[in-house]
C-alpha cells in the first residue's frame, strides 16, 4: 500500500471515532448521489428535447464504465479499507476489490462526456461536483481509498476521450451503419423478437450458471455486481427512451405510468428500499419515511392499475393473437419473465440446495449457482424487453420487407 494513499485516507476517513453529523452527510451522499444524478439526467432529457440522444449516450457510456471498472478491480484485487481493518464500513458493502471505484468511474465518465458538449456543460459541471463529493463520501465511510477514486476519475476521462474521438469519425461511417442496421431493425419489429430474445437469455443463463465459479467469477452475479448494475442502467435507459420517441399508440399518461413502473423496477433492483427503510421494512421506519414510502407505493399502484386497465381494453380489441401488435406481444413476454424471476427468487432452499463451500463440485453448489444465474440474467432481460417494446412501438410494427419500410417509420 502506497504511503501517500494511506496518509490521504487517514486525513479524509471517519475511522473509528466519526463525527455523527459529518458521517450522516457522507452516508447520504455515498448512497444517494447516483440516484440524484439519474434524476438530473432525466430532468435534462425532459426539458431539452434536442439533447435526449446525448443523455441516452451518456447513460450507455456510464454502463460501459461500470462493467470495465469492475473487471479491472477483479483483476487488480485491491482490498477496501474496511477489509484491511483500517476503518469500519459505515454503509453496507460487499467484500469486493475496490480499485478503481465503480461509482467514480461511472460519474466521472458521464461528467466528462457532458462537459465535452457545449449545450450540456451546466449539467456536466453539476455531475462533476457530485462525482467529487461522492468520492470524498465513499472514502469517509471507509469503503474506498483515495487512489480508488483517482483511478476511477482517470478511467472516466479515458472512456470519455475515446468516445469523443469515435464521435468525430462517426459521420464518415453513418451511411454504411444505416445500411447495416436495416435488416436487424426489420427483425426486431416482428412480434416474435421478444420470445426469441428471452430464449437467448435463457441459454446464456444456463451457460453462466454451469461455468460458475470456474470460467465465470461468482462476483458477476452477486448483489451490486455487473449484472445487477447493468440491469438498473438499462431500466433508466428505457425510462429516458419513452419521451425520446414518437409512439402514436401511447398517450402521455400511458408513458408516465410506464415510466413510473420502470423506475420502480430499477429501484427494486438497486435495493433502494433496503438502503432507505432497512431490512425491517417500511412500518418500522420513522414516520416521515413511512409517509414518503406510502406515497411512492400509492403512485406505483395507480400506475400499475392504469396500465392493467389499458392492457385489458387492448386485449379485448385484439381478440386474436395474430392481431396483436409486436409491442403488445413483447409486453406480455415481459410479464411472463417477471413471473419466472419471482418463482426462481422464491424457490425453497430445499429445492435449490445450499452451496457446499468445501466441495466445489457438489450438486448443491451447482444447483445454487445455476438457479442464481437464471434469476439474475432473466432480471437483466426485463429492461431489454422494455427497450425492445419501445422500439417496436416506435417502428409502428412495420412488416415492410424493404429497407425503406424501416426508414419511413422514422420519418
Amino acid at each position: 500500500m502506497h504511503p501517500l494513499n494511506l496518509a490521504l485516507f487517514d486525513a479524509l476517513a471517519a475511522g473509528f471515532a466519526p463525527s455523527p453529523a459529518v458521517l450522516q452527510l457522507a452516508s447520504a451522499i455515498a448512497l444517494g448521489s447516483s440516484w440524484a444524478c439519474a434524476a438530473l439526467l432525466a430532468w435534462a432529457a425532459w426539458r431539452r428535447a434536442a439533447q435526449r440522444p446525448c443523455v441516452l449516450a451518456v447513460l450507455a457510456a456510464g454502463g460501459a464504465a461500470s462493467l470495465v471498472s469492475q473487471e479491472i478491480a477483479a483483476s487488480v484485487g485491491m482490498p477496501r479499507p474496511f477489509m484491511m481493518g483500517l476503518s469500519p464500513a459505515h454503509v453496507p458493502h460487499g467484500l469486493r476489490a475496490g480499485l478503481p471505484s465503480t461509482h467514480a468511474s461511472v460519474m466521472f465518465t458521464m461528467a466528462f462526456m457532458l462537459l465535452l458538449r457545449r449545450s450540456m456543460r451546466d449539467v456536466g459541471l453539476i455531475i462533476l461536483a457530485a462525482a467529487l463529493a461522492t468520492g470524498w463520501a465513499r472514502i469517509h465511510v471507509g469503503i474506498h481509498f483515495p487512489f480508488d477514486v483517482a483511478a476511477g476519475a482517470l478511467l472516466g476521462a479515458a472512456i470519455a476521450a475515446a468516445l469523443f474521438a469515435m464521435q468525430a469519425i462517426a459521420p464518415r461511417l453513418a451511411p454504411q451503419a444505416a445500411a447495416a442496421l436495416a435488416r436487424p431493425l426489420r427483425a426486431l419489429a416482428d412480434g416474435r423478437a421478444g420470445p426469441c430474445l428471452v430464449m437467448v437469455f435463457v441459454l446464456v443463463a444456463a451457460w453462466v450458471g454451469s461455468n460458475t465459479p470456474g470460467t465465470v467469477g461468482p462476483g458477476m452475479l452477486e448483489e451490486d455486481g455487473p449484472v445487477e448494475k447493468g440491469t438498473v442502467l438499462l431500466y433508466l435507459a428505457a425510462v429516458l427512451c419513452l419521451p425520446m420517441v414518437r409512439m402514436a399508440s401511447l398517450s402521455r399518461l400511458d408513458r408516465t405510468a410506464i415510466g413510473v413502473l420502470l423506475l420502480a423496477f430499477a429501484a427494486r433492483e438497486a435495493d433502494w428500499h433496503l438502503a432507505h427503510f432497512g431490512a425491517a421494512g417500511l412500518l418500522d421506519a420513522p414516520l416521515p419515511r413511512v409517509l414518503a414510502g406510502a406515497a411512492i407505493l400509492a403512485l406505483i399502484a395507480a400506475a400499475a392499475g392504469w396500465l392493467a386497465r389499458r392492457a385489458w381494453s387492448a386485449s379485448r380489441a385484439m381478440r386474436s393473437w395474430r392481431k396483436w401488435r409486436p409491442e403488445a406481444a413483447t409486453s406480455l413476454t415481459f410479464v411472463v419473465v417477471i413471473g419466472a424471476a419471482v418463482i426462481l427468487d422464491q424457490l425453497p432452499a430445499s429445492l435449490v440446495g445450499q452451496p457446499d463451500l468445501f466441495t466445489a463440485g457438489s450438486s448443491a453448489t451447482f444447483r445454487s449457482y445455476l438457479m442464481h444465474s437464471f434469476e439474475e440474467i432473466l432480471e437483466l432481460a426485463l429492461p431489454v424487453l422494455a427497450l425492445l417494446a419501445i422500439l417496436q412501438a416506435r417502428l409502428g410494427g412495420s412488416r415492410d420487407p424493404a429497407p425503406g419500410g424501416i426508414a419511413r417509420s422514422y420519418a
